[in-house]
């Protein structure tokens, strides 16, 4: 907790479980009830720009297992930028538009690194809650959000007739979420992918073990 997020213009440092409830609805007093009925279970460590005058990063005390971890951090979040350049270029091409039309928008690298945790969790608790997840249904905010994600499985999109589909764990792959401002772009020729984590297939025993996934949500600077 001395690494907690603070503020929404920050996005930095450490989210407890049941802070956060990701959802589409709109209303602040409604998104409260469904957080107090069944929050989303799960943390997360978000990581900016290093260097923002104003918003610092929170970085733990590097020692044990923690040497090395804020120049590991800050050479994964540059190469996800490089990888956000490229993808948007190709996104241009695709649109017809030059293919460094997006590179003004997108080299700065304003985006978040969210290393995000679901701890294990007994599989009765899916079955008592109704409507239990890991992480609510929901859209991301930006242009595209990297995801790379552990074998555990969870992960679902929701497709364009409205049923949900397991985004199945490809060894040495990312998913690539199209979010609100890709769809804005592209006068919704691109659609802004709703997903979400539910309980994975069920294994042996009586708890889900935990799920590791990092998501680097891209914003653009207009």
């Amino acid at each position: 907790m001395s690494h907690c997020w603070t503020t929404p213009q920050a996005n930095r440092g450490y989210s407890a479980p049941g802070r956060e409830k990701t959802t589409t609805l709109k209303d602040i007093e409604d998104v409260k009830k469904l957080r107090d009925a069944v929050p989303d279970l799960k943390e997360s460590l978000e990581i900016g720009r290093e260097g923002e005058p104003g918003h610092p990063n929170h970085w733990p005390v590097e020692e044990g297992e923690l040497v090395g971890f804020k120049e590991i951090m800050l050479e994964f979040h540059d190469k996800c930028k490089q990888l956000h350049m490229e993808v948007m270029r190709a996104i241009a091409v695709g649109l017809g538009i030059d293919e460094h039309w997006f590179d003004n928008f997108t080299d700065v690298g304003d985006n978040t690194l969210r290393l995000l945790h679901y701890p294990e969790v007994k599989k009765d608790v899916f079955t008592i809650n109704p409507g239990q997840v890991r992480a609510g249904a929901h859209s991301d905010y930006g242009s595209i959000t990297l995801l790379f994600q552990d074998s555990r499985g969870g992960l679902q999109v929701q497709s364009p007739t409205g049923a949900f589909v397991d985004a199945t764990p490809i060894e040495d792959t990312c998913v690539v979420n199209a979010g609100d401002l890709l769809a804005r772009w592209s006068n919704d020729n691109i659609k802004s992918t709703i997903h979400r984590v539910v309980e994975p297939p069920a294994g042996d025993g009586d708890v889900y073990p935990a799920r590791y996934s990092i998501a680097y949500v891209t914003i653009s600077i207009l």
